[in-house]
């Protein structure tokens, strides 16, 4: 489970030191703790899902359900009329084809998520656009590489397939609806609330086991007036009676009064055990994108979704960020044999510059450029630079420990491109925050450490939003903007304008 959205302002005034500002023997190695201890305690360790015996079941259907409809579309459109030989491996090839995009597209389309199964028309939706999706893709290859395909083995397949799959999940409710008569596959839940609204969510979620839910305890909402410590105290009780009722599913049913902020740290901190949390609408400013309807029990709850960086998802960003950064890094290994030789013969110092820098999850990673510096500038920072204030964008421009080869380096981002090996490896990614210093993390809030919850990036929102020239809470803002909203078409868009950036060199020194 997750949080919602995030906004809020900080009030901070520290800007982005230069990226050669803190030598590597002085950041501490390992993992760097990324959140506040007060929001990541008592957190069970794993996640009890009442649904997954359900979604293997589907999974082993489902496969079984398009192989026969492939099978099927197979032999009516081939064998049957044509007395094709079937160790023609071509079309047996294409079937094999069929099958396994369909059930991989099946799969990158949540239609496998325990959160949508069994309740609802959720489940079906996925099923028909995911089924929709394959085959509209199969018409758009086939057109544009010219395959002489048969029309009438895709239309059999797809007929047969959709009805296949949507028998075997209405067969694989009913089933889950006579289990539940008996008391299984249930989703354990905590309710937390006030006076009737709570007595109210607790009958409607125990009246009906079909509807999946059976509540194991009962949880007061903390006052309106609560401060810090005590919302802390209060989150530990929570998570603490997670733990003890071996509970997957919290369900706030609270007045107005529960503060936005409340719900908020709840959702931060089930993030870790990934505990559903369903919130009544008339709790506090729940929105965004990551925020759906969901029936649960005849009262309409809505689900807070996990950030979009998690399980199929993440899996294409990285298969984008291998391919993508093979071909940057063909693209870029000119650029970096020029900006090797001219960082060893323009200024005494190695070539290349590395420093510790905090990754996904708060672990530690090793960041490498072009050195941009003369050799042990970086122990100047603080007689060059000094503390911000309004100036010190313009003390960064005029900044004397920058060669004058490295000047040319960062006004085209080139001192950066080796960092395109840390993407291929797999500990950054082609867009995503840019990493910050061990040193930066005391200037986060507990919120700002959600940037970690992805990997860093080569480049990000605050690469194209003014780079140095934007401010360290714009900065949090935007990337946090990043990670509760990623999709791949935002990151195209961040690619395209990172061009446009790079040529135009704003907020490049």
């Amino acid at each position: 489970m997750t949080g919602v959205a995030l906004s809020d302002d900080t009030g901070k005034t520290t800007s982005n030191p230069p990226a050669e500002e803190i030598p590597q023997d002085t950041a501490a190695s390992g993992k760097v703790g990324w959140g506040a201890p007060s929001s990541h305690r008592d957190r069970p360790h794993l996640r009890r899902d009442p649904l997954r015996v359900y979604a293997t079941r589907a999974v082993i259907w489902d496969m079984v359900a398009v192989t026969a409809a492939s099978a099927i579309g197979f032999i009516l459109r081939w064998t049957i009329p044509y007395n094709l030989d079937i160790s023609d491996g071509t079309y047996v090839f294409f079937a094999a084809v069929v099958v396994l995009s369909w059930i991989s597209v099946l799969v990158l389309r949540g239609a496998y998520d325990t959160r949508i199964l069994g309740v609802g028309s959720e489940e079906f939706k996925r099923i028909v656009g995911a089924s929709a999706l394959v085959f509209a893709a199969i018409a758009i290859v086939s057109f544009a590489l010219k395959l002489d395909l048969s029309r009438g083995f895709v239309l059999i397949t797809f007929a047969v397939g959709m009805l296949l799959l949507l028998t075997v999940r209405w067969v694989l409710r009913a089933w889950l609806r006579h289990e539940r008569m008996y008391g299984h596959f249930l989703h354990r839940t905590i309710v937390i609330g006030s006076g009737n609204t709570q007595t109210e969510i607790v009958d409607m979620l125990d009246r009906d086991p079909v509807a999946g839910f059976t509540v194991m305890d009962v949880i007061d909402e903390p006052p309106v007036d609560v401060t810090d410590t005590e919302l802390d105290l209060w989150l530990d009780e929570v998570m603490a009676r997670i733990s003890l009722e071996d509970a997957d599913t919290v369900a706030v049913a609270g007045s107005r009064a529960l503060e936005h902020t409340v719900v908020q740290k709840l959702a931060w901190r089930l993030e870790g055990p990934r505990v559903d949390l369903m919130v009544a609408p008339n709790v506090g400013d729940i929105a965004g994108p990551r925020v759906s309807m969901r029936m649960a029990a005849d009262l309409p709850l809505l689900h807070l979704d996990e950030p979009h960086l998690t399980g199929p998802k993440r899996a294409i960003k990285r298969t984008l960020d291998i391919v993508f950064g093979v071909l940057l890094f063909v693209l870029f290994l000119p650029f970096m044999i020029v900006a090797g030789i001219g960082t060893l013969v323009s200024s005494k110092g190695p070539v290349f510059y590395s420093q510790q820098r905090v990754g996904r999850g708060g672990e530690m990673i090793i960041v490498t450029k072009f050195r941009t510096m003369y050799k042990g500038a970086d122990k100047d920072r603080d007689k060059v630079i000094g503390a911000p204030d309004e100036k010190i964008f313009d003390r960064y421009k005029a900044d004397p420990r920058i060669t004058p080869f490295g000047r040319i380096l960062r006004r085209w981002s080139i001192d950066e491109m080796p960092q395109v090996v840390n993407v291929i490896a797999g500990n950054m990614s082609l867009v995503g925050p840019r990493p910050v210093l061990p040193e930066e993390l005391g200037l986060f809030d507990d919120a700002d450490h959600r940037r970690h919850l992805t990997k860093p990036g080569l480049t990000g929102l605050w690469q194209v939003s003014g780079r140095k020239e934007v401010d360290w809470d714009e900065r949090m803002r935007m990337d946090l903007e990043y990670v509760e909203n990623w999709s791949p078409a935002l990151d195209l868009v961040i690619v395209a304008k990172t061009a446009k950036v790079v040529l135009s060199g704003k907020g490049a020194y």
